[in-house]
């Protein structure tokens, strides 16, 4: 065996050639004179690495999917204080069995409150008497302007909230606390975990807490709203909606709010997380910290109000309108039941009521007994985080920004005497760390666009977490490579490399943003194990050993945490994530940029010492994943519980002349949206049975190039830039005449309130659900409507280089007319060769329940399709107006 040795400053270190013999860099020396390595280490050590970070990886999935066990009614007598997922359970049976419950319908606005009503008067029956309980129902009218998506003001009257408040006989404060759900749902929907499980909750923990015999310091006001998927309207109409025969603005329990819990679902079972808090009021997350099973991150919250994800939840209504700060918890996992028919109570993992239960009950106890005037209100942000579901961590950013750059230039300083302050080879180390990064995120993105060309849409849909194979593997060879090259000299130094800018990031971006405590951890762990492990042991065997369970463990495993959560959360939105987005890329980006920063820096320097070993098997796993991809995925990546969703709306629509009442046109047709990206890959496959979603068969709708205003379509939400790109099947057949002539739209006043200024009443007649659509022409201006004190901004996408006005209306059951007075003002300078009219309408009304949400022509087109596609179907009728000058 030949032994050779190498003198760095104030060290000797040893190299074995004929042994694997992987080092932690130590202090620097001349890299000219060093002996560069003669023989690949053997495979067999890198093993022990694979497995590390296999087991790594295991014990995170294990944690994000361990529930506690759910208590029955047998355990009561030994927790009579808890919450009880039997009970809760059995409510969220008997909620859900009337199936989907739309905002406006029978089901929803009649039989879920009065099978709510039965529940609570069976509670006040049973709870102890110094809890005073009572509940009714609120019915608000109101309307509201707010940015979803391209911009839309909502409007909404007699929509159904039931409202219960709980506080002690004996008060000692008017202080309340807000408790939200809501028991509508979308067409077709159960909606078990979206939200009835959130009411089930809330009814368990009136239970609980109505028969403690120590009552709550503060008053709990819990909100069953009723129209949470109309836009956010019953949370809006609990704030500030006013009722009939009454200007008092708000229901009068709201009079007192100083905090508020909103329970939501964007998923099915599992864990509930905590997403949004605040604003500020760093008070609320040291609450949350003290729940019983935590789950939360800062990142989600960054995610969320980045817009990256489209939805948004009753959180922004309570924060915005309300002005009080708050928690937003929501189930995620299982993102494929959401809004289909799978959000059933059987898709409700066991332990997922007491899990949730358990936190909600915790955390009423804890803000039951606040002293609110003792609470100092601000808008210090919070930087907060669960480890693996077991305790919460979390401080203020002030502290997060000091504490980072300090541990930022401490690294730095490391870094800078390790190459003993040589400027050329640290600023080596950072461009050469940056160019393997950036060959990773390309590897992974060169993979994408490989599965694109070959036609191969989403291959992971179903397994969020083969993502780190398809696109992670590729990503990791980038590196390798890259650092092969660029420090070939240096291959020991590739550690200290991927740290140096790891800490240049921190101090970078740490005031800009809260996500950094994963590089944080990163850093602080990585050195420790480092000098900790230099400084004990001496041979390489037990230094690695060390290092990989001190230095990596527990900052690998805490970003994989994260990164899971979200490729669990984002794999599923991407099959609804609308027509121009690209999953396969946008899930390389978010795979390889995550696992790249901070994810594998540390492991990364290991894979780049045993690069021949680490690549011939990279190699090996890719032709493996590659025969999978082919043979077992094949085309079709969906299944009968992870589906592709279609969307598909039956509409009649009408185009009408100058005198608003001569039909100038009549056509009918199935409009076809894609709210999944891949729909139009898949248009021949879906036609062997449909003939008419041969590509030939339709016609696509570019709804930024259309003739007519939202090209005369239904669109129920404005989502121009969401779906721009759609589908049109001609049909003969119209809608029968009963449903099409309770449509209609009707000027019931016009006159000119000044010379410049025209002013009119347009009277709406419809079911439940409609959309209007204003565009003023080219020489008129929107200046006043009745629909809110001031009329909004225009919306974000034009037509026809003109604003336009996106209106989204709902009632309850009780049928009436929706009137809108407008204010037209003629511009001071107009333009005199425009023959624009004084206003396109486009009015959309929506069967969005009962028999006439779908007609037999579309339950036969429906039937035709694959088992593995969920169809959200219902009827529109659109009417295309010019209101002439």
């Amino acid at each position: 065996m030949e032994t050779r040795t190498t003198r760095y400053r104030g060290e000797r270190r040893t190299f074995e050639s004929s042994s694997s013999n992987f080092e932690l860099p130590s202090r620097s020396y001349d890299s000219k004179k060093r002996q560069r390595r003669t023989e690949e280490p053997s495979v067999l050590t890198l093993l022990p690495v694979i497995l590390f970070t296999l087991a790594v990886f295991c014990f995170i999935r294990y944690v994000d999917f361990r529930l506690p066990t759910p208590l029955s009614v047998a355990d009561i007598g030994e927790n009579p204080k808890s919450f009880i997922e039997e009970r809760a359970r059995n409510d969220l049976i008997i909620l859900t069995s009337v199936g989907p419950r739309v905002a406006g319908s029978h089901v929803n606005d009649i039989t879920t409150v009065d099978t709510l009503t039965r529940i609570m008067q069976e509670i006040q029956r049973t709870k102890l008497a110094i809890h005073n309980i009572e509940f009714e129902v609120q019915k608000p009218i109101g309307s509201f302007y707010m940015k979803f998506q391209d911009g839309l003001t909502s409007s909404y009257s007699n929509i159904p909230n039931f409202v219960v408040k709980l506080e002690p006989v004996n008060r000692v404060t008017n202080d309340s606390v807000l408790v939200n759900c809501h028991f509508d749902t979308v067409p077709g929907s159960p909606g078990a975990s979206d939200d009835m499980i959130s009411c089930a909750v809330m009814l368990e923990a009136i239970r609980v807490l109505s028969r403690d015999p120590t009552p709550l310091r503060n008053t709990i006001v819990f909100l069953f709203n009723g129209a949470e998927e109309n836009v956010l309207q019953g949370a809006h109409g609990f704030i500030k909606g006013k009722v009939a025969g009454s200007d008092e603005v708000g229901h009068e329990w709201t009079r007192n709010l100083k905090c508020f819990l909103n329970l939501e679902s964007a998923g099915a079972g599992a864990r509930e997380i905590l997403f949004q808090t605040g604003p500020g009021n760093g008070w609320l997350v040291e609450s949350y910290s003290k729940v019983p099973y935590p789950w939360g991150s800062v990142v989600g919250e960054e995610i969320f109000q980045s817009g990256l994800i489209p939805s948004d939840t009753d959180f922004r209504i309570f924060r915005d309108f309300a002005q009080i700060p708050g928690l937003d918890m929501a189930f995620v996992k299982n993102g494929y039941a959401y809004h289909t028919e799978f959000d059933n109570v059987e898709n409700v993992t066991p332990g997922s009521l007491q899990h949730e239960g358990s936190n909600v009950l915790a955390l009423l106890e804890s803000l039951g007994n606040v002293d609110f005037s003792k609470i100092q209100y601000g808008d210090t942000k919070m930087v907060f985080f669960d480890v693996f579901g077991y305790f919460m961590i979390s401080y203020s950013q002030k502290v997060a920004v000091v504490f980072n750059l300090f541990l930022g230039f401490l690294v730095l300083a490391i870094a800078w005497n390790e190459v003993d302050r040589n400027v050329g080879t640290m600023a080596w180390h950072v461009f050469s760390t940056l160019a393997a990064w950036t060959a990773g995120v390309i590897c992974a993105l060169i993979v994408g666009l490989l599965l694109n060309a070959f036609k191969m849409p989403s291959p992971y849909h179903s397994y969020p977490m083969s993502v780190f194979l398809i696109f992670g593997v590729p990503c990791l060879i980038g590196q390798v490579i890259v650092y092969s090259w660029a420090l070939k000299e240096d291959n020991d130094f590739t550690w200290i490399a991927g740290k140096t800018t790891l800490a240049l990031c921190l101090i970078l971006t740490t005031p800009f943003t809260r996500i950094v405590f994963s590089i944080t951890f990163n850093l602080l762990f990585g050195i420790v194990g480092w000098y900790i492990a230099r400084l004990i042991f001496k041979g390489y065997k037990l230094r690695l050993a060390f290092y990989l369970a001190v230095g990596e463990a527990f900052p690998m495993a805490l970003s994989l945490y994260l990164v899971a959560g979200c490729l669990d959360t984002f794999v599923p939105i991407m099959g609804r994530s609308g027509s121009d987005s690209n999953p396969n890329l946008f899930i390389a980006i978010l795979t390889s940029f995550t696992l790249t920063v901070p994810t594998a820096t540390g492991i990364v320097p290991i894979f780049v010492y045993f690069k021949k070993a680490f690549l011939r098997g990279s190699a090996i796993v890719m032709l493996v994943l590659l025969g999978v991809l082919i043979f077992v995925v094949g085309k079709v990546p969906y299944t009968d519980t992870t589906p592709m969703r279609v969307h598909l709306i039956e509409v009649d629509r009408t185009h009408f002349d100058a005198d608003l009442t001569t039909v100038k046109k009549r056509d009918a047709g199935l409009w076809l949206f894609n709210v999944d990206p891949n729909i139009p890959m898949f248009y021949d496959i879906l036609g062997e049975n449909i003939p008419e979603l041969k590509h030939k068969n339709h016609v696509e709708i570019d709804a930024y190039d259309c003739e007519d205003l939202y090209c005369g379509l239904p669109f129920i939400f404005p989502v121009k830039k969401l779906i721009r790109r759609s589908h049109w099947i001609p049909k003969q057949i119209t809608l029968p005449n009963e449903m099409t002539s309770r449509v209609r739209m009707e000027i019931t006043q016009d006159s000119f309130i000044s010379s410049d200024v025209r002013r009119i009443t347009f009277s709406f007649v419809g079911p439940d659900h409609m959309t209007i659509n204003f565009s003023p022409g080219k020489n008129y201006d929107i200046v006043k409507w009745t629909l809110t004190d001031n009329v909004p901004e225009p919306m974000s996408v034009l037509w026809k280089g003109r604003p336009t006005y996106f209106v989204y209306h709902a009632r309850g059951i009780a049928f009436e007319r929706f009137d809108v007075t407008i204010d037209f003002k003629r511009k001071a300078k107009p333009d005199p060769t425009s023959s624009d009219p004084l206003v396109d309408i486009n009015y959309s009304a929506f069967y969005l329940h009962g028999a006439e949400m779908k007609s037999p022509e579309m339950l036969q087109f429906i039937k035709k399709l694959p088992s593995w596609t969920y169809v959200l179907g219902f009827t529109g009728v659109s009417h295309v107006y010019h209101v002439p000058v």
